[in-house]
C-alpha cells in the first residue's frame, strides 16, 4: 500500500512506474497489492524512484536515519544481495503474521 500511494502521490501510473522499474504491470499490481515479494535490487530501484526509505517501505517506519541505510544498501557487495533478499522475503513474511 506504501508503494502505490507514493507512486500515485508523485502523479506515475502502474504502467509509468513499471517501465521505470523495468517490471511488468502485472507483477507491480501484485506487489503493490502485497501478494508477492521484492527482491533487494527492486527494492533499491523502488527507493530511488520514489524517493522512500527501505525501512518506509518494508515497515512504515520514517526515521532521520534512513538515508544512511539505503545508503548502506547501495554499498552492499553483489555477492551478499541474495542473502539480503531472502531476510527481506522473511521480514516480510513475519510482518503479515
Amino acid at each position: 500500500m506504501r508503494i502505490r500511494k507514493a507512486r500515485e502521490d508523485l502523479g506515475y501510473t502502474r504502467e509509468k512506474f513499471a517501465e521505470k522499474l523495468d517490471v511488468s504491470v502485472s507483477y507491480l499490481a501484485e506487489l503493490e497489492r502485497g501478494r508477492t515479494g521484492i527482491s533487494v535490487k527492486l527494492l533499491v530501484k523502488v527507493c530511488n524512484v520514489l524517493g522512500l526509505s527501505a525501512d518506509y517501505v518494508l515497515f512504515g517506519n520514517e526515521r532521520q536515519d534512513d538515508a544512511l541505510r539505503l545508503d548502506a544498501i547501495h554499498r552492499i557487495d553483489e555477492k551478499y544481495l541474495p542473502l539480503l533478499d531472502k531476510v527481506i522475503t522473511e521480514l516480510l513474511a513475519f510482518s503479515d503474521m
